[in-house]
């Protein structure tokens, strides 16, 4: 019998929703650089950079392990801010039947929301929520923002 399940945290931010929204999609390549203590590397296997049915393999460490995932863009919606990716192969598949991530930018007065969901499908009932992943997303947002509001400050010392 499946078991579906669904995780949702928002994460307040001081960087723009566009800037958020644009490092989720067509700067996703840049994530290893922004985030080098969560993500080892980030590999193109098909499709373009930010293009939706492009397909990366994501080697990065949660837990203190390294794991990698494959995941397609399935969806960027460059009206509302999500991108959404389904995840194809790796560590993930091996625990959940299927497993998708949504990462949203929301604009607020100042800064922004983002806003993290998972969706997933366990093999079995004994398949723990993961909370792990969720709380990874929770750091990596922190150290996007961090970089965000850097180059902010670059782009203004420049101009």
């Amino acid at each position: 019998m499946p078991v579906f399940g669904r995780l949702e945290t928002e994460v307040a931010a001081k960087a723009p929703a566009y800037k958020f929204h644009e490092v989720n999609g067509k700067r996703i390549h840049e994530t290893a650089k922004i985030c080098p203590k969560y993500f080892q590397k980030i590999d193109l296997k098909e499709g373009e950079w930010g293009g939706e049915g492009s397909v990366t393999c994501w080697y990065f460490v949660i837990d203190g392990k390294d794991v990698m995932f494959r995941e397609i863009l399935e969806k960027v919606d460059n009206e509302n801010q999500p991108v959404t990716y389904n995840v194809i192969g790796g560590v993930l598949k091996e625990t959940y039947q299927s497993f998708k991530f949504i990462v949203q930018a929301i604009p607020k007065d100042e800064g922004s929301l983002v806003r993290w969901t998972l969706i997933y499908e366990k093999l079995n009932v004994d398949v723990p929520d993961p909370n792990a992943m969720l709380q990874f997303g929770i750091d990596v947002t922190a150290k996007i923002d961090a970089y965000l509001i850097q180059e902010e400050l670059e782009e203004k010392t420049i101009a």
